[in-house]
């Protein structure tokens, strides 16, 4: 699908309601897969090893999250 194509079906209402369905099944959302890309960041973070400890000052204590 043409990139004037996608943005006039997400912009104008009455053009994306008169596309067919297997048009329909083509028009991807501009931003690209949200969710996939959030997953993903998702997974890297989760996974991510942490090279700095967090310290904090409490009371002159210092506390150390390792």
């Amino acid at each position: 699908m043409s990139t004037t194509t996608l943005t006039r079906a997400w912009t104008d209402v009455d053009y994306r309601a008169g596309l067919a369905t297997d048009e329909l099944d083509k028009l991807h959302h501009p931003a690209g897969d949200i969710d996939a890309e959030l997953n993903e960041l998702f997974i890297q973070e989760a996974t991510a090893v942490s090279t700095q400890c967090t310290q904090q000052s409490i009371a002159n204590v210092r506390m150390c999250c390792c």
